[in-house]
């Protein structure tokens, strides 16, 4: 039945629907047949209302006059696009539906699409070619979505940075190099004693940075969030240049401490070792002895001590840290007798180990073989564990801490300590 009542129009871009006046409608009139009638008309690819199909049934059964005059069921449409945003308006796509009967999209179909949702920032102009080629080969109705227009997320800026013009005393006088020529390792060679000389450059602070501004695919300015800024701040024996703001100087000639913001350059004294040949050591600034400290000797520091090799049954006290690259060696006393080897930081005390000897810090004990019939005292942490963590064994003695304990074994087998 359907075939005797659509038609196309002039322009052959519309199938009407029109109920002829002789024409009878059965009551079970409905949609089957239409297809194969759109078919045979070559209108079988145009856009199909199925609101107007349902419109046309009811009014033809009721007799109605806008059956007899006609209803446009179906039509010829281009390709269409619009415009979707996501990520916060930091994306663009396009999506576009395949073409009913019609043609595929034009470039400047493209262009008016990104101009009417003020898309201005970040197109892609190779994912507009491809969505021109694409939409020739949609089915009609099919649905194709392309990105086109990505945005630009802003770069937050950087906070100021301090960097050190000379190296970690610590870091590097503990740490043994090659023997010449030899792939051995020289555990007595601990490297050049790090001193710094007057006015030489000691720390470079780099300032915050403001970032980038991002911008969304319609052009709006987003804002980076600005880095933190901090002041290069002079030092014990240091002071800012008078020509550039963001380097520190030493003031006077000595051994470099490094801190977060600054450097300290404290008076250094340098020794091979402290024995009967030197005598007691007490000096107002940094020692540094890159041999040992034989029995008996006492070494005092206002700074910090460095020491290369052992301490052996002395007493090393210092307002700063002590570091000593090998260990830290007492001898067995009974339980009512002071240990014969005495180490007391104002700061951290770190060895290679240490053995019957008494070591108080205020902030943290670093041990890394073990710590052997010990006391103990630290205002922070005390650590028997290597670099690896595979070895660290604390036994014996008494061990009072202000933080935690981290040790490899606790304890040893036998009655050995």
């Amino acid at each position: 039945m359907w075939k005797r009542l659509i038609s196309l129009s002039e322009d052959k871009k519309q199938v009407i629907a029109q109920l002829p006046g002789t024409e009878s409608i059965d009551k079970n009139f409905d949609q089957a047949g239409l297809k194969e009638a759109l078919f045979e008309l070559s209108a079988s690819t145009f856009f199909l209302n199925e609101t107007e199909v349902t419109r046309f049934i009811n009014c033809a059964k009721e007799g109605k006059g806008e059956a007899f005059s006609g209803i446009t069921i179906a039509e010829k449409k281009n390709a269409s696009v619009e415009i979707e945003f996501s990520d916060r308006d930091m994306l663009a796509s396009m999506v576009v539906t395949g073409a009913y009967g019609g043609r595929a999209l034009r470039g400047s179909e493209l262009v008016y699409a990104l101009a009417h949702s003020h898309v201005t920032k970040g197109i892609n102009k190779l994912a507009l070619k491809k969505v021109l080629m694409v939409s020739n080969t949609l089915k009609p109705g099919e649905v194709y979505t392309q990105p086109v227009a990505q945005g630009r997320e802003p770069i937050q800026g950087k906070d100021a940075q301090f960097i050190p013009l000379v190296e970690d005393v610590s870091k590097r006088v503990l740490a043994p190099t090659k023997k010449q020529g030899q792939n051995k390792i020289d555990m007595r060679n601990l490297g050049e004693t790090i001193t710094v000389g007057q006015d030489d450059e000691v720390m470079r602070r780099i300032p915050a940075t403001k970032g980038t501004p991002g911008y969304t695919v319609q052009g709006k300015v987003l804002d980076p969030k600005p880095g933190k800024d901090s002041a290069l701040v002079a030092g014990k024996g240091s002071y800012i240049s008078p020509n550039d703001p963001n380097v520190l100087l030493a003031s006077q000639a000595g051994m470099p401490i490094l801190k977060s913001k600054t450097v300290d350059v404290d008076n250094a004294l340098c020794l091979n070792n402290v024995s009967v040949a030197t005598g007691h050591v007490k000096f107002k600034g940094c020692v540094v002895i890159t041999g040992d400290v034989e029995p008996g000797m006492i070494v005092r520091a206002t700074g910090s001590i460095t020491i290369g090799g052992f301490v052996e049954s002395a007493d090393v006290q210092a307002q700063g840290n002590i570091d000593v690259g090998k260990g830290i060696i007492g001898h067995t006393v009974f339980d009512d007798e002071a240990r014969t080897c005495i180490i007391k930081s104002g700061g951290s005390i770190t060895a290679n180990y240490a053995q019957f000897s008494e070591l108080q810090a205020a902030d943290d004990i670093n041990l890394a073989v073990h710590s052997m019939s010990n006391e103990l005292r630290c205002g922070n942490d005390l650590k028997v564990l290597d670099s690896k963590e595979k070895q660290g064994t604390l036994s014996g003695g008494h061990a009072k801490v202000g933080g935690k304990i981290v040790c490899f074994n606790l304890g040893v087998e036998g009655d050995t300590a």
